[in-house]
Formats: C-alpha cells, structure tokens, sequence
C-alpha cells in the first residue's frame, strides 16, 4: 500500500522527489502510532482517532502540527479513493495556528557552530563528507536539498565558485566559495568519496554505497552532530544553521534586501522574521520600563 502511495504521491500529484520522502515518513509515523499494519485495519479509523493522533503531535510544535495535519489530509484522501477508509476523515484532522512573526527564529552562535563542524571525525571517510555538509549549509546558508541536489560539476575550484542548478525560488544560483569550505570539498572529493556512477556531490558511504543522500539524510547528519555536541534540544535539522546565518548577516549590519537576495528568499516578508534578532538595531529602541526612573530618584 505505501508502494502505491508512493506512486500516486510522484506520478499522480506531481510531487518533488525531497516532498515524496518527508510525505512517506510523517505517514510512516502515523502508522505507528496508531498501531496500523494491516490494510484491513483502516476499517478502524474514526475521526476521534484522527483529531487526537493530529492534536497530540501539533503540542509538540506549531510547525511540526502543520506538517503532520498536511500529510495526513494528502494520506487520507488517498485511502478512500482506494476504497481503504469509508468516509472523508480530512475535515477530523485540526487546523494548528501557526501565527506569523510570533516566535524567534532557533540560531546557533559561531561558537556553537564550530563545535557542530568539529564534531566531524576528520579521520574518517564519512567525517570528512559530514564536515563539507555543515560548512555548505552555514558558511553558505544553503537549504538541505540545494546541498542534495549539489553535483560535482557544480563546484568550480579554478574560479572559487560553486553553482546552484535550480533554487527555490529567486536566481541567486552562484555563490563564492569560502577558503574553509573549498578546502573541505577538495579532501572529500579528493580523498574520501566513494567511486560511484553518481554525479552527486554527497553520496551514502554504507549500503547501498553511492546513492546520493537526500534532505532527509542531511537533516539526520546534522542531528546526529548535534546530538554529539549537546545542541539537539536547539537543533531539529539543516535549516536551523540557515537561520543562523541569516542572523548573523542581520546583526553585521546587511539590509534585509541583501539577506534576502543572498538566501533566494522570493518575498521580503520572509526575511522579517530575522529583524528580530537584530540586536544592534533594537538596542537603540527599548522603551524605558514605566516607573524606573521614579525608583531611580527614591533610591
């Protein structure tokens, strides 16, 4: 049955192989949780079931509730044009509030970023591909499936260039590279990737060798250093060191302009969320706490 969602997912909805694998996991997961191996079992979903698996998982995080209420309305759908559920369930799955702007962006300082890089075993095959996957995402800011999607071809030692084939959104698709990441690529292009028919830059090291690691992957590489370090309770996966670097940029005095032609963000709107981490600009604005200064003079 998974094989088959699988297909309907890249075949019938046309959906981004990365899209495809985030789908199938929070699916996975449902299945889990409710306890469902069987097709047969489906007969048992009610829409009590739905509410409260969706509802529990949207306390753990607004965003991880909009995800798992998005996949499970696509899953769901799915089942009763299979014939596997006898009624639309989607309307049980809660609608989780996410508002705008209303937390801080999760960043990690430079200290803490060097310890992420650090973590890498340098003496391994694996370490040295770990190593050049964390200076990709924070000296660069890349997203998680702009570095799965990076070919060796991408990469221009001669001009200190590396080139994105296709962005997300804007064009910016060519960025420099810095000294520390270009000799990272060079050692594990030059010494520590596996021969391989792929063209991708960062492939499996383990079975099956070769296969080029997708986002999903990343994002696990990126825990599992944090996890080394004591930084997984501030670290979910890649994008938290795009975040960083977003702010950093902020609080070294670059225009939101800037930052947001640098990380091909399409809206400026996007790029908002880091005005408020601009500590040197808000620094200059707090309002004096009410009643401070008639304190000041009692005392």
């Amino acid at each position: 049955m998974l094989r088959r969602y699988e297909e309907h997912l890249a075949n019938t909805r046309g959906l981004a192989r990365e899209t495809v694998v985030r789908h199938l996991k929070y699916t996975r997961d449902m299945l889990r949780r409710l306890g469902t191996r069987r097709e047969s079992q489906f007969r048992r979903w009610t829409p009590e079931l739905i509410e409260e698996d969706v509802a529990r998982e949207g306390r753990l995080g607004p965003g991880r509730g909009r995800n798992v209420g998005w996949c499970a309305r696509i899953f769901l759908r799915f089942l009763l044009q299979e014939g596997l559920i006898e009624r639309d369930l989607t309307t049980a799955v809660p609608t989780v509030a996410r508002w705008r702007l209303a937390t801080l962006p999760a960043t990690l300082s430079e200290v803490e970023i060097d310890q992420l890089i650090e973590a890498a075993d340098q003496e391994t095959s694996v370490g040295l591909r770990n190593r050049a996957i964390i200076l990709c995402l924070s000296e660069l800011g890349l997203r998680g499936a702009d570095v799965a999607n990076l070919r060796v071809s991408d990469i221009d030692f001669g001009a200190d260039l590396l080139r994105l084939r296709q962005r997300k959104e804007r064009q910016a698709d060519v960025f420099p590279l810095t000294p520390r990441l270009r000799s990272a690529l060079q050692v594990y292009l030059q010494e520590a990737r596996p021969d391989c028919m792929s063209e991708a830059v960062f492939v499996r090291h383990h079975a099956p060798v070769g296969q080029p690691l997708t986002s999903v992957g990343l994002g696990a590489v990126v825990r599992r250093l944090a996890y080394q370090v004591g930084l997984s309770h501030r670290v979910r996966g890649s994008h938290a060191l795009r975040r960083s670097l977003a702010s950093r940029m902020v609080n070294a005095g670059g225009t939101l302009k800037q930052i947001a032609d640098f990380l091909g963000h399409a809206s400026i709107d996007t790029t908002t969320l880091y005005a408020k981490v601009d500590l040197t600009t808000l620094s200059r604005v707090p309002l004096q706490w009410p009643g401070a200064e008639r304190k000041a003079v009692r005392s």
